[in-house]
C-alpha cells in the first residue's frame, strides 16, 4: 500500500512539474511554423531594367507571401538570355515573360502557363488580355507606311524578343518586308526598351520597335510626349486603347517549372485567380491582376515561322561565311607571299638596317584606332570572335556556348558594328592581324 501511494504521489508530481512546459510550448506554435519557412523564386523578365522590375513586381511577391502560409517569395530579374541559365541551374521555381520566350522555353524545359496577365488600361475601363508592337517613327520623318522601311535602319530589342522584334517582324512579312534582307541594318539594343525610343527622337535610326502601352507608360512618367513620334500601321486595331502596328497576342504567361512541389503550384494558381477580387488588387496596390490561361498557340505558329525563317539566315550566312573564310585565307597566302618577297628584296639592299617589328607596325596610328574599337568588345563577343576566326559557323558557336543562334547572329552584328569592319572577311583580317583571333591584343 505505501509503494502505491508513493508511486501515485510520483506521477502526480512529474505532471505538475511537466505542467508549464506543455503549457509553454502549446502557446508558442508561431516559432516552429517561421522556422519551417521556405523561399520560392519567381523569375520576371526585366524589359525595362532591375530596378523598375523589382519596383513594379514586389507587390505580388507579397501578396502571394502573405496568402500562401509557409512560403516566401522572392523575385529574380532574368534577361532573354540568362533565364534560361536560371532554370538550367534550378535557381527559380516560376517564370513571368513575355509569350514567346515562354514559347520557346516551353519547348526546351517543359514550362506550363498558370495563368496569363489581365493589364488594366490606362485609356479605357477595359482590362486587357492581349497586346502587340508598335512600330514608330520621329513625327517629321517622311516615312509613313511600313512598306517605307526598305533601306531604313530600325531599333529594335533582340532577335529573341517578341513584342520587341518578332511581332514586328511578323507584321512586316505580311507587308511584303522581309527584315533580314530588304532593310538597311537593324540595330539590336537590348533592355530597357526606353533606349529604343531615345534612338529615334536622336534621329540614330529611322524607325523603332517597342512593344504596345510602352510609349503611353513612359508618356504617363514624364519622360516622353506622344506628339513626338508617329505610329505606322497604327490602323491595325481600331478598338485597342494603346498606340499599336500589329495583331494582337495573349499578354504574359504566368510560367511554373517541371518539378515544382504540387501543393505550392496548386496554391499559387488560386492565389493569382484571387486576384480578381477588386479588395485584394486595392491591398496590395498590383498594377496587373491574373486570369485564366488563354491559348498560346497563335504564338507558337509565330515563332515556328520566324525560327523556320532565321535558319534560313543561318544556311545562307554559313555559305557566305565560307566564301568569307576562304577568301580571308588567300588574303592571308598572298600577303604573307608579298612580305616575304618584301624582307628578301630589303635584306638584299640593306642588311645593316633592322627589321620591321610587331611593336612597329602597331604605331601605325590608323591600326592603333582600328584596336580601340576591338577593346571595347565584351567578353562574349571576343569569345564569339575567335570561334569566327577560327571558321566556326553559327549553329557551331551557338552549340559551343549554348546559346541560341539568333544569339549568335546578334553578336555578329554587333562585332561589324562596333569594328566598322562591314563584312565578316573584313572583320576576320583586322582581328588576326591584331591577335584577337588568339583572344589577346599585340598592344
Amino acid at each position: 500500500m505505501r509503494y502505491y501511494l508513493a508511486l501515485t504521489c510520483l506521477i502526480w508530481l512529474s505532471h505538475l512539474v511537466a505542467f508549464p512546459f506543455e503549457h509553454a510550448y502549446s502557446q508558442a506554435p508561431n516559432l516552429t511554423s517561421q522556422n519551417q519557412t521556405k523561399t520560392s523564386k519567381v523569375g520576371v523578365l526585366a524589359f525595362r531594367g532591375v530596378d523598375v522590375t523589382l519596383s513594379n513586381w514586389q507587390p505580388l511577391a507579397r501578396y502571394l507571401s502573405d496568402s500562401i502560409p509557409g512560403w516566401q517569395f522572392k523575385l529574380v530579374p532574368v534577361t532573354l538570355g540568362s533565364a534560361s541559365h536560371e532554370i538550367e541551374n534550378e535557381r527559380i521555381d516560376f517564370l513571368i515573360t513575355n509569350p514567346g520566350h515562354y514559347v520557346t522555353l516551353a519547348e526546351r524545359f517543359g514550362l506550363s502557363a498558370l495563368a496569363t496577365r489581365e493589364r488594366p488600361s490606362r485609356n479605357s475601363d477595359r482590362n486587357l488580355l492581349e497586346y502587340g508592337s508598335v512600330i514608330f517613327v520621329k513625327k517629321q520623318s517622311k516615312i509613313s507606311a511600313l512598306n517605307e522601311l526598305k533601306d531604313r535602319t530600325i531599333a529594335a530589342v533582340s532577335p529573341d524578343a517578341f513584342g520587341g522584334f518578332q511581332i514586328a517582324w511578323n507584321e512586316l512579312q505580311a507587308q511584303g518586308i522581309d527584315a533580314f534582307t530588304d532593310l538597311k541594318s537593324i540595330r539590336y539594343m537590348g533592355f530597357p526598351q526606353d533606349a529604343i525610343i531615345a534612338a529615334v527622337l536622336k534621329n540614330e535610326v529611322d524607325a523603332g520597335i517597342v512593344r504596345s502601352g510602352l510609349l503611353e507608360l513612359i508618356a504617363s512618367e514624364g519622360h516622353l510626349k506622344l506628339e513626338e513620334l508617329r505610329v505606322l500601321n497604327a490602323n491595325s486595331q481600331f478598338d485597342y486603347p494603346y498606340r499599336i502596328s500589329s495583331r494582337l497576342f495573349p499578354e504574359w504567361p504566368f510560367a511554373v517549372l517541371p518539378g515544382t512541389n504540387k501543393k505550392l503550384r496548386e496554391d499559387v494558381l488560386k492565389s493569382l485567380l484571387n486576384t480578381q477580387s477588386e479588395k485584394v488588387s486595392r491591398k496590395y496596390k498590383l498594377r496587373d491582376i491574373w486570369s485564366a490561361p488563354l491559348s498560346y498557340d497563335a504564338v507558337r505558329s509565330l515563332i515556328k515561322s520566324y525560327n523556320h525563317r532565321t535558319s534560313q539566315n543561318d544556311r545562307i550566312s554559313e555559305n557566305i561565311n565560307y566564301i568569307y573564310a576562304f577568301y580571308a585565307v588567300l588574303a592571308i597566302l598572298v600577303s604573307a607571299g608579298f612580305l616575304i618577297a618584301f624582307m628578301v628584296v630589303r635584306r638584299k639592299n640593306t642588311i645593316s638596317q633592322p627589321a620591321e617589328t610587331t611593336e612597329s607596325v602597331i604605331q601605325d596610328p590608323e591600326l592603333l584606332e582600328v584596336r580601340d574599337k576591338f577593346e571595347t568588345l565584351t567578353p562574349r563577343e571576343r569569345e564569339i570572335l575567335i570561334l569566327v576566326c577560327n571558321g566556326q559557323q553559327t549553329k557551331k558557336i551557338a552549340e559551343e556556348l549554348h546559346i541560341s543562334p539568333k544569339t549568335v547572329e546578334y553578336h555578329r552584328t554587333n562585332l561589324l558594328q562596333k569594328t566598322e569592319a562591314g563584312t565578316t572577311a573584313h572583320l576576320v583580317q583586322l582581328a588576326t592581324r591584331l591577335g584577337y583571333d588568339q583572344g589577346v591584343s599585340l598592344g
